[in-house]
This record gives C-alpha cells, sequence and structure tokens, in this order.
C-alpha cells in the first residue's frame, strides 16, 4: 500500500539563504516504492523520506504495502528483519562505515526521547560467542571498526565464558536492538508529521511516477525499490539472500549472537513487546520463500543455549511465527547514483537509485538517507 507526504517549504535546514527550489522549478521530490521490494515501504526508504522532509522538499512516497498492514509478502525484507545494530562493512569501506556511524548516533539521542513502545528502538547488552577458538574474538579489533565505537566494549574473560556455558571466545557491548513493526510504524508516523503525502500505487518503473496524478511537476524520484531494482532498472546485479527466522514468545534479556562452523545463531529481544526473534540464514540466490522445517529445528535448537531465559518447563521457546525475508543484495554493493531524466515537457528531472544494501538497512539507514538528501539538495540547487 502506497504512501505519500507533503512538506512545504521553499529553504533548506541548513541555511535560510540557501533555496532548493528556483522560481518556476518547484515541485514533489519523490520517494518511489521506499522498501526491499516494489510493493513496501520499508527502513530506507522511510528514513528518507523523511530526511528530504526534515531538509524542506516536498515528498510523497508511492508503495502498496505499509507498516501495519499485515504481513503479506515476504520481500517486504524490512518488516521481516531482527533487527539490530552490528555493523558488518570490510575495514576499507570507510562509506558504508559512516553510514552505519550516523545512524547509531541519531539512535542514541532518538532513544533519550522517546520510550520503546513507540520507538521500538532499546539499547540492549549483547554478548558474542564462539564454539570454537578463532582469531577474531581473541583479537576484535582486526576484525570490526567498532570495537572502540560501541560502548562498554570487551574481550570476555576465561571465567566470564565459562559462566556461558560450552563456549570457547566471545566479546561483549551494549547496542540497540529493533522491533521492525513498531520502528517502521514511528517512521511513518513521524514523515506524516512532517507533511509527508502517502500514496497506494505500484508503478512498473521509476520514471512512471512523473505520470501520477498531480506528481507530472515532480522534479525527481528516489528509487529505494530494493531486490525489486534488478527488474524495474534491468539490474543484473541485484539477486536475494534467504533469511529465515523464528518469532518466540517472552524477550530475552539480552542480544546473543552464537558463531559455529560456517553459521551464525541469533537471539534479538524486540523492544515494547514481550517477543525475541530468533535466527536465521543467509542462502544467496533462493526465491523460495516457504518456511523449511528442518532450518525451523536448526535456529530453535542453535539458539537455546544463548537464550535459555526463554524456555519452558519442557526445555522448548514457545513458537509464535516462522518467516521468511529476502535480503535486497548486489554484487559490488549498494548502487547509490543519479541519473538525468527528460520530462514529457522537456523539464529537467532526476532519479536517484539508493537500492541494495543486503542484510543492513537499518543500521545504515540514517547515514544512507542523509547522503541521498546531499546529492538531491546538490542537483536542485544546479537545475
Amino acid at each position: 500500500m502506497p504512501s505519500g507526504v507533503k512538506h512545504n517549504a521553499t529553504t533548506s535546514p541548513e541555511s535560510d539563504n540557501d533555496q532548493p527550489y528556483r522560481d518556476g522549478k518547484s515541485g514533489s521530490t519523490l520517494l518511489y516504492d521506499p522498501a526491499g521490494s516494489s510493493k513496501s515501504a520499508g527502513v530506507v526508504g522511510l528514513q528518507t523520506a523523511l530526511s528530504l522532509a526534515e531538509a524542506g522538499f516536498d515528498v510523497t512516497i508511492v508503495a502498496r504495502d505499509w507498516p501495519g498492514d499485515g504481513d503479506r509478502e515476504p520481500t517486504y525484507t524490512s518488516m521481516r528483519s531482527g533487527a539490530q545494530w552490528r555493523s558488518n562493512p570490510d575495514f576499507a569501506d570507510y562509506r558504508q562505515q559512516e553510514w552505519d556511524r550516523q545512524t547509531f548516533l541519531h539512535w542514541l539521542e532518538l532513544v533519550q526521547a522517546v520510550r520503546p513502545e513507540k520507538l521500538g528502538i532499546e539499547m540492549k547488552p549483547a554478548v558474542y560467542l564462539w564454539n570454537e577458538y578463532e582469531d577474531e574474538p581473541l583479537t576484535p579489533a582486526a576484525s570490526h571498526w567498532w570495537t572502540s565505537f560501541l560502548p562498554s566494549f570487551e574481550v570476555m574473560s576465561k571465567e566470564a565464558i565459562d559462566a556461558e556455558g560450552n563456549f570457547a571466545a566471545g566479546f561483549r557491548y551494549k547496542t540497540f536492538a529493533v522491533c521492525p513493526p513498531i520502528y517502521l510504524q514511528y517512521l511513518q508516523g513521524t514523515c506524516r508529521e512532517q507533511g509527508v503525502e502517502c500514496r497506494e500505487h505500484i508503478v512498473g518503473s521509476p520514471s512512471d511516477v512523473f505520470s501520477l496524478d498531480g506528481l507530472e511537476n515532480s522534479i525527481g524520484v528516489i528509487n529505494c525499490t530494493g531486490l525489486a531494482a534488478g527488474a524495474l532498472v534491468s539490474d543484473t546485479n541485484v539477486f536475494p539472500t534467504k533469511g529465515q527466522t523464528v518469532l518466540v514468545a517472552g524477550q530475552a534479556s539480552r542480544i546473543a549472537t552464537r558463531r559455529g562452523d560456517g553459521w551464525e545463531a541469533l537471539v534479538i529481544p524486540w523492544p515494547g513487546t514481550n517477543q525475541t526473534l530468533l535466527g536465521g540464514c543467509k542462502i544467496p540466490g533462493d526465491w523460495n520463500t516457504v518456511p523449511n522445517d528442518d532450518m525451523t529445528k536448526t535456529i530453535l535448537d542453535r539458539c537455546k543455549p544463548i537464550a535459555p531465559e526463554l524456555l519452558n518447563a519442557g526445555g522448548e521457546f514457545e513458537v509464535l511465527k516462522v518467516q521468511v525475508g529476502l535480503r535486497p543484495s548486489r554484487r559490488g554493493g549498494p548502487r547509490m547514483e543519479a541519473e538525468c531524466y527528460r520530462g514529457k515537457d522537456g523539464s529537467e528531472k532526476f532519479i536517484y537509485h539508493c537500492y541494495g544494501n543486503y542484510s543492513a538497512g537499518y543500521e545504515g539507514s540514517v547515514g544512507i538517507a542523509r547522503e541521498v538528501c546531499s546529492h538531491v539538495q546538490s542537483h536542485v540547487k544546479s537545475l
């Protein structure tokens, strides 16, 4: 279900003298299908819409599915995420690191102002445990850029590891847990407060947005279509990475990750609820969205040692839901670039592509949105 937002302003908040709209060139900057599919409003798209509206642009979101509509689409990736802040870019990927850093600092402010029940984000203790000895947990700064950034990071002592059970090594820290249904509704609600218009519609390509009633004079489209971009803009580098998760009753006391031989088990308490998400798996190129019973059992078994507080008297989790989601992966990394488009009346417009964030949409969302907003502001000033 698509949505749209309008925010009437003619100046950027960065400077009272900056005017993103010149006479005769005013219009809406559109956020088209902001999600991991061509039908749904996801975290990167909603955050980008919000950032643009706060920068003084008129914004309309075009999508089919919205937070709170129900769980209809496995390609509505944002609704089927964990989620947590645990940044995973390579050491040389300073751009992604900066996106993630900005998101963390923004959330740090948000959690001080908005309660978890409304925001869906909360700072939690976290632990990362290894079944076998590896260099990574013993020298984490060589593998994770954020060891000196996150609060309370420490390599666990032998005594602390022994207290956890049958593990070889680990570290602990504090980070954010995210409940996607609540956070996405918060973002959409905040967009509306900023005057963003939500419009329900499905189009066949980003440029089709310029033909929608009332949007003919729009100056640009932000293409946040995620996995659907492969077909919509003929990007052969886009592919799905299948994930499966299990939602169980009770809120875990912490975020927990268990590393095995080629796999990870995840426990993420959902803020503002009495539920916890267990994961998971990463299967590149798999479009099958039917939950696999064997994978469900594997996830539950792997998570038992790291979330024993959620087990009932019989030593089992109370399963509420099993779900499959398709991460919007892209060979070569995210696509963040603009292309020029000539309107039917000959006017100059643009389409800014912003998709392919794999599993890093939440932790990078604020930084990504700010970068898009900066590019849009620069482009508009040049018109």
